[in-house]
C-alpha cells in the first residue's frame, strides 16, 4: 500500500482512519471524518473555498502557469478520439489515456519530461447522472502533470508530486486545514499504482497516482520499469469551489446556461438547486437506481413535498445536462467523431439523441442546432480547433436531427409490433433486454417507447441509470483478440524497402512451415495495411515453387505455395515477384494516398480512413463522413487527386522515432490505422499528403498515371467507400466505359454527345408507351371479365367459375379476385400452365381454402403451387393436361360444395 507519509509529515499532515468509511487520510488538522462526500457534506456551496473566484478556463490557465513556472512543459491537448493511437478504447476518459500503451510500456519517449497538460476527457459511464447531481460531467477537463521515471533518468516522485499539489492548491487560497489526502488505490488501462485522493469541503479536485505496475490477465501484477505520476486535476470542480455556485455547471457554462433558461423560460430556485447538489453529492443516482430517493431526501430537507421539488428542479436538470451534453459534442465532432451505429459514433449518436429528449421534454421549439451554436460560440473563444469546425458541427446536428426525427416516426410500428409479440408470451411488461435492444438496434429512445407502449395500456418501466447501461456496452472495443501464432524463427529481413525497384534476390532456406517457406530475407512483399501480397517464384538447382500468398507473423515473412516443397534446409535459393502485380499495387496503394487527402481538402478534415483494400485492377477506401458524397464531391476529388499526380511531387520515405514524428505531424500519421512500434515508416508527400505506412510507393506522384474513381457506395452508417483504379488499370476502365458510350451511342444511331438527350427522350416515350399498354391491359381485362362472369356454375351450392383466358399471372390474379363477386370461388388458367384461384370472403368462411384446392390442380400440370386461403397460383410444365387439371379443381370444389 501508500509508504510516501515523509512529505505530508513534513508538510503538518498527520495520519487518521475516517470514522464514517474507514479510509486512511490524511489532515493538518485533528478530525474524525476523510473529507470527501458522503463522510463530509458540500459547504462551499455560497461559501467559495478559494481565496479568489475563478472561471474554469482561468483556473485551467493558472494551473498550466503553476506548473509550467516549476519545470512543466505546456503540451497542447490530444483529441478526445482516443483511437487515433489506441485500438482499446473510442475516447479519451483521463490526461493518462494520451500516453497509453506507447509511452507507458517505455517503447517511446514521452513528448515532454515533465510534462503538464489541460485534456479535455469524456466519460458516459454515469451519463445518467449528469444534470442530477450538480457534479457529473459527461465531459470534463483533466488537468494533469505527468512525470516518466526510468533506471536512468527520475524526474520526480511521490514527495515533490505531495508537494505540487499541496502548494497548487495554497496558491489558489484553500486554507490547508481544509484539504485531505485519502491513501487508495489506482487501476486502468493495464496499469495501476497507489494513489491519494485530494478533498477539500466533501468533494473530490485531485487524484494523485503513482503507476509502478502492470496489471497481468490473471488479475496479479507485476513491477514495470518506467515509473508514472498522473495526475488529475477536476479543473471544473475548482472551479466550482472558487465560486460556490449550486452546480459545477453554474460554474462552468454560466453564458449558455443563462440563455438556454432565457429560451425556456425556466424559474431558477437557487436554494433548491443548492440543496439539491448538497444532497446528491452523498449519494450516486445509479447506487439508489431511483431518482426518487434523490427527490426525497431533499424535499424532506427543504420541508417541501417531492412534487413540488421536481417542479422546481427537474427542468434545471434538463438545462445543465443540455449545456454539458453540447459541450461533450462539440469536442467529439471538432476531433473528428461521426455520428453512427458503431463505436464511438453509437455514443455520439446517443448524447445527441438524449439532449433532443431533454429539449422535447423542456418543450423547447428550437432545433438542437440552433442550441449546439450557443455553445460553439462559447467554446471557439478558447479552443480555435471548435471554431474552425464551426459549420461542420452544425452541418453534423442539423443532419443528425432529421435522421432522428425519421427515427421516431419509424419507431412506432417497430414498437407496436414488439408489443403484440410481448404479449402472445403473456407478458405484461417489457424487459429491459427488449427496452436495451430496440434503443441499440433501431434507435427507439425509451422514452418515446414507453408513450407508445402506454397508448395500448402496456407497461414500460426505464431505469434512472438506462442511457448509463447502453452507453457501457458501447465504450470499448468487443472484438476478441486472434489467436497469435508464433514462428520461432529469426527475423526475416526485408528487402523491399531497400531496394523498392527489385524484382530478383538471393536467400537462404530457414525453414517450411507447413505449406509456406521461410527465408532469411525476401523482396516478397506481405499482405498488410490492405496492400495484398507479391506473388512470384522461389527456385534452387532442381526444384521451383510459385509464390501464392507471404504473409508476416510476426516478424517472420512465411511464403505459402500450392506447389509441392522440394526446397531444404540450408539451401540458397533464388527468388523473383511478379513485376507487373508489384507496379499495380504500389501505384494503386499511392493513389491511395491522393484520394484520402483530396477527400479532406474537398469534403473536409474530419474526414479519417475506416479501412482499404489495394488491388490489381481496383482498389477501395472507406472514408468516415456523415452524409453520402455527392457526384460534384467526387468529380472534384477525382480532378484534385490527378492534380497531385500531374505535379509529379518526389515521395519522401523514412523511418522515424515515433515520438518525433508525433511531434512534428501529429496523428493525422495514424489515418490507415494504429501502427505498432517504438519506429515507424513515415511516408510524406510534401504538401499533400504524410502517414505512417509500411506498403510500397512509387518514388514520384507522376509514376502513378492516371487515377479514374469508379463509383462510391455508403457500405454503413457513417462511411463511405470510393473505389478506383489508378495507372494501366484506370487506362483500361476509360477505355471500356468510353466503348459502352460509343456502342450506347451507335445503338440510337446519335453522337456520344447527344446521347443523354435521346437517351432521356427515348425513356420518356417508353414510360408514355408502358402507360398505355397498362390501360389496355386494364380494359382488355374488363372485357375477359365480362366474357367470363356469364360462365357461373352451380357445383352443389357453390357458385363457381372455371375457364381457361389468354392473360398472364398477374392479370388471372386480378380477374379472379374481381369475379369473387359474383361467384363464391374462381379458377382460370392459360395456355402456359399457369393457374390462379380465389374465394370470395364468404366462401372462406365457410372454410374454403383455394390454394388446397390450386395446389392439387398444379400437381396434374407436374408442378406445385401455394398462396393463401382467398387466394393462390400454381403452375407446371404439362401445358397439355391443362384442362385435366381445371377438371381436378371442379372436383375439388364439387366435394367442399357436397
Amino acid at each position: 500500500m501508500i509508504t510516501m507519509s515523509r512529505q505530508l509529515e513534513e508538510l503538518g499532515y498527520r495520519k487518521y482512519e475516517c470514522e464514517s468509511c474507514g479510509n486512511t487520510f490524511w489532515s493538518i488538522r485533528e478530525r474524525r471524518t476523510c473529507g470527501d462526500a458522503p463522510c463530509d457534506e458540500y459547504d462551499f456551496i455560497g461559501n467559495p473555498a478559494t481565496s479568489r473566484s475563478y472561471d474554469l478556463y482561468e483556473i485551467q490557465d493558472e494551473f498550466i502557469e503553476f506548473f509550467a513556472e516549476r519545470g512543466h512543459e505546456p503540451i497542447r491537448r490530444y483529441p478526445v478520439l482516443a483511437k487515433r493511437w489506441r485500438d482499446d478504447v473510442f475516447l479519451v476518459g483521463a490526461s493518462i489515456y494520451n500516453f497509453q500503451p506507447w509511452v507507458t510500456s517505455g517503447l517511446v519517449k514521452p513528448p515532454a519530461n515533465p510534462l503538464v497538460v489541460a485534456q479535455p476527457s469524456i466519460r458516459l459511464n454515469d451519463v445518467d447522472n449528469v444534470g442530477r447531481t450538480g457534479r457529473h460531467l459527461t465531459c470534463f477537463t483533466m488537468g494533469g502533470h505527468h512525470a516518466f521515471n526510468s533506471e536512468d533518468n527520475t524526474v520526480y516522485w511521490e514527495e515533490e508530486t505531495i508537494k505540487y499539489c499541496h502548494e497548487f492548491l495554497t496558491h489558489i487560497g484553500i486554507d490547508p486545514f481544509e484539504i485531505t489526502f485519502i491513501e487508495s488505490w489506482w487501476q486502468g488501462g493495464g496499469n495501476e499504482g497507489p494513489c491519494y485522493e485530494v478533498c477539500v469541503r466533501g468533494v473530490e479536485l485531485a487524484t494523485l497516482v503513482f503507476i509502478q505496475y502492470r496489471t497481468l490477465p490473471d488479475g496479479g501484477r507485476e513491477e514495470i520499469p518506467l515509473k508514472i505520476v498522473d495526475t488529475g486535476y477536476g479543473l471544473e470542480r475548482f472551479a466550482w469551489i472558487s465560486q460556490g455556485t449550486p452546480t459545477a455547471y453554474d460554474a462552468c457554462f454560466g453564458p449558455v446556461i443563462e440563455k438556454l433558461i432565457e429560451l425556456t423560460g425556466v424559474e431558477v430556485n437557487e436554494e433548491i438547486l443548492a440543496e439539491n447538489a448538497r444532497v446528491a453529492g452523498m449519494m450516486d443516482i445509479e447506487t439508489y437506481a431511483d431518482l426518487r430517493e434523490l427527490r426525497k431526501r431533499v424535499a424532506d430537507k427543504l420541508g417541501i413535498s417531492a412534487t413540488e421539488l421536481e417542479r422546481a428542479a427537474a427542468p434545471m436538470e434538463s438545462i445543465y445536462a443540455i449545456a454539458d451534453h453540447t459541450r461533450c459534442l462539440a469536442f467529439m465532432l471538432a476531433d473528428g467523431v461521426i455520428p453512427s451505429n458503431v463505436k464511438e459514433g453509437y455514443l455520439a449518436r446517443l448524447i445527441i439523441r438524449r439532449t433532443l429528449r431533454l429539449m422535447k421534454e423542456l418543450g423547447m421549439r428550437e432545433s438542437l442546432k440552433d442550441i449546439m451554436n450557443i455553445q460553439v460560440e462559447f467554446l471557439e473563444g478558447h479552443y480555435p480547433e471548435i471554431r474552425e469546425h464551426h459549420e461542420h458541427i452544425l452541418s453534423i446536428i442539423d443532419l443528425e436531427e432529421h435522421r432522428y426525427a425519421k427515427t421516431v416516426t419509424r419507431g412506432r410500428r417497430i414498437v407496436e409490433k414488439t408489443i403484440k409479440y410481448l404479449r402472445k408470451d403473456n407478458k405484461s411488461e417489457m424487459p429491459l433486454e427488449i427496452l436495451i435492444k430496440l434503443y441499440d438496434s433501431h434507435g427507439i429512445p425509451p422514452e418515446t417507447i414507453k408513450e407508445i407502449a402506454e397508448e395500448s395500456g402496456f407497461s414500460v418501466k426505464i431505469p434512472d441509470n438506462f442511457y448509463t447501461l447502453v452507453a457501457e456496452m458501447n465504450e470499448a472495443e468487443t472484438e476478441a483478440p486472434e489467436e497469435d501464432l508464433h514462428l520461432d524463427y529469426p527475423q526475416t529481413e526485408l528487402l523491399f524497402y531497400e531496394q523498392p525497384d527489385g524484382l530478383e534476390f538471393e536467400a537462404s532456406v530457414l525453414g517450411v512451415y507447413e505449406d509456406g517457406v521461410i527465408l532469411d530475407r525476401t523482396l516478397f512483399y506481405p499482405e498488410g495495411g490492405g496492400q495484398p501480397s507479391d506473388t512470384g517464384y522461389i527456385e534452387s538447382d532442381g526444384c521451383r515453387i510459385r509464390i501464392k500468398h507471404a504473409e508476416k507473423i510476426g516478424n517472420v515473412v512465411l511464403h505459402r505455395t500450392d506447389d509441392e516443397i522440394c526446397l531444404k534446409p540450408g539451401e540458397t535459393v533464388r527468388g523473383r515477384i511478379d513485376s507487373d502485380r508489384r507496379l499495380q499495387l504500389t501505384r494503386n496503394h499511392t493513389a491511395t494516398h491522393l484520394i484520402v487527402a483530396a477527400a479532406r481538402r474537398v469534403l473536409g478534415d474530419h474526414i479519417w480512413q475506416a479501412g482499404a483494400q489495394k488491388g490489381v485492377k481496383s482498389s477501395r477506401i472507406d472514408l468516415s463522413h456523415y452524409r453520402r458524397i455527392t457526384q460534384e464531391e467526387l468529380d472534384e476529388i477525382e480532378r484534385l487527386a490527378n492534380e497531385y499526380v500531374m505535379r509529379n511531387i518526389p515521395l519522401d520515405v523514412r523511418w522515424m522515432d515515433r515520438d518525433i514524428a508525433e511531434k512534428r505531424y501529429g496523428f493525422i500519421l495514424y489515418q490507415g490505422g494504429v501502427v505498432p512500434g517504438s519506429m515507424i515508416r513515415v511516408v510524406e508527400i510534401p504538401g499533400v499528403d504524410v502517414q505512417a505506412c509500411a506498403g510500397t510507393h512509387v518514388k514520384r506522384t507522376g509514376d502513378i498515371g492516371l487515377i479514374m474513381i469508379n463509383r462510391t457506395e455508403r457500405i454503413q452508417d457513417g462511411v463511405e467507400r470510393i473505389e478506383f483504379s489508378a495507372g494501366a488499370s484506370a487506362i483500361e476502365l476509360m477505355q471500356k466505359n468510353r466503348d459502352i458510350l460509343r456502342e450506347s451511342a451507335d445503338v440510337f444511331k446519335v453522337t456520344p454527345s447527344q446521347l443523354p438527350r435521346t437517351s432521356e427522350r427515348f425513356f420518356t416515350e417508353w414510360k408514355a408507351l408502358r402507360n398505355e399498354v397498362s390501360r389496355l391491359k386494364e380494359e382488355m381485362a374488363s372485357l375477359k371479365i365480362l366474357e367470363v362472369r356469364d360462365r357461373v356454375e352451380d357445383l352443389n351450392g357453390l357458385r363457381v367459375i372455371i375457364d381457361t383466358v389468354e392473360a398472364d399471372m398477374d392479370e388471372m390474379k386480378n380477374m379472379a379476385l374481381e369475379l369473387t363477386e359474383s361467384a363464391d370461388a374462381v379458377i382460370l388458367a392459360n395456355s402456359e400452365g399457369q393457374i390462379v384461384g380465389a374465394a370470395s370472403d364468404d366462401a372462406v368462411k365457410r372454410g374454403l381454402r383455394i390454394n388446397e384446392v390450386i395446389a392439387s390442380a398444379a400437381r396434374v400440370l407436374g408442378g406445385g403451387g401455394g398462396g393463401k386461403p382467398h387466394l393462390a397460383q400454381g403452375a407446371g410444365k404439362g401445358k397439355d393436361k391443362i384442362h385435366e387439371a381445371l377438371e381436378e379443381a371442379r372436383s375439388s370444389l364439387e366435394s367442399f360444395g357436397g
